[in-house]
This record gives structure tokens, C-alpha cells and sequence, in this order.
């Protein structure tokens, strides 16, 4: 009677340790760049992490691919990276200018800043504040743009101003005009008449712009 051969062992099943570095990586990635951000140190490369992400999780894919065994971790990792970086394509979503909520309140011309930035979060810009504003001259510009969020501006009372808002996706609203959808445009100057002393150029990628009076 011939002895029965033993059965070979069982193939290992696919280590989960590949999804986790990927992961890891990505999360310190991110958090480096929030802390450097936080820190107030400009130039960190926010456009090219979501593209750099989908690389890793796809050479990730094809390191694990002839092993069996889900990577359905990683699939999901890559389509939601694909998404965002197809989104972001489309509506122009920077993510430079931090994360959170932010408010500013200037009490005088001289300290409004030119240009206001957030990437993730509400950002509410409050110029009721401002007593020095003169209706002779010329306009204050001020550019503010909030990545994926909202978008608050609260304007004097009686000031005259002019307004141009933009929405990749979301919503528009300028005192009564208002308008959502994709590419999102409206400019407003109010009153019609007079010259303006305040000159805004407001933009989110995704979310909301909302222009009101204190």
C-alpha cells in the first residue's frame, strides 16, 4: 500500500502590510504639509500629493497583483484618489492656505491684506470694521478664495462696492443675485451708481461664496 503524498501547504494569504505603508505614507505626507502650513512655510507642493498618491497606490496594486486575495483597501484608496484628482482637474480646487475655520477683521485700509487664502474650511472676511473707508479715490482691491468651503464676506452698510465671485461647483450669492451650478460667475456693483471703495474678487473650487452687509 502506497503512502498517501501530503497535501501542500496552503498559499499565504496576501500580507495587508503594503495597504498600510501606502496609507501610512499618504497620512504623513499630508500632515507634514498641514504643519508646515500651520506654521506659516509657503511653496508645499499641494498639487502634486493627490497625483503622487495615485502613483503609489498603483504601483502598490501591481506589487500585489499576482499574489490573489483582495485588495479591495487599495482599489478603494485608488478610485477615491482618482476622483479627487479628476475633480480637482475639472473645478480647480487649490489646497494651499491651511485647513479649518478663519475669521479676519480689519479695522482700517492699511490693514486689509491684498489676498486672503484657505484651502479646507469657512473663511469669513468681516470689513464692517473698517472706518477709514473713503469714497473718493480709487477702489480697494482685495482677492480672497477658499479651496473647498465657504466663503463669507460681510461689507459696511453704505459702502459702495463691486464685486466679482466665482464658484467651480457650489453657489453664488451676492446680496439678492445668486446662481449654483458648475463655473458658477456673477459680478455685482452696489449701489448701480457711485464709485466703489471696495473692489472684490472672491472665487471657491468647491463650496459656497456669500457676500453680505453687517
Amino acid at each position: 500500500m502506497s503512502a498517501e503524498l501530503p497535501s501542500p501547504p496552503p498559499a499565504p494569504a496576501p500580507s495587508p502590510r503594503i495597504g498600510r505603508l501606502v496609507l501610512g505614507i499618504v497620512v504623513i505626507v499630508v500632515g507634514v504639509g498641514w504643519l508646515l502650513e500651520l506654521l506659516g512655510v509657503e511653496g508645499f507642493p499641494w498639487g502634486v500629493i493627490v497625483p503622487a498618491a495615485l502613483i503609489l497606490v498603483g504601483g502598490a496594486l501591481l506589487l500585489v497583483a499576482g499574489r490573489g486575495g483582495s485588495q479591495a483597501g487599495l482599489i478603494t484608496a485608488g478610485a477615491v484618489l482618482l476622483a479627487l484628482l479628476v475633480l480637482g482637474s475639472a473645478i480647480d480646487v487649490p489646497f494651499g492656505g491651511g485647513v479649518g475655520a478663519r475669521t479676519e477683521h480689519p479695522v482700517s485700509i492699511a490693514s486689509i491684506q491684498d489676498e486672503y487664502r484657505l484651502g479646507v474650511g469657512e473663511l469669513t472676511l468681516d470689513l464692517t470694521h473698517v472706518r477709514d473707508l473713503e469714497p473718493s479715490g480709487s477702489p480697494r482691491p482685495i482677492h480672497a478664495r477658499v479651496g473647498v468651503g465657504h466663503l463669507l464676506v460681510i461689507v459696511p452698510g453704505g459702502a459702495a462696492v463691486r464685486v466679482s465671485a466665482s464658484a467651480g461647483l457650489g453657489q453664488v450669492q451676492i446680496f439678492d443675485a445668486q446662481g449654483s451650478g458648475f463655473d458658477v460667475q456673477r459680478s455685482v456693483s452696489s449701489p448701480e451708481t457711485g464709485t466703489a471703495v471696495l473692489d472684490l474678487s472672491l472665487s471657491v473650487g468647491l463650496g459656497q461664496v456669500e457676500v453680505r452687509r453687517g
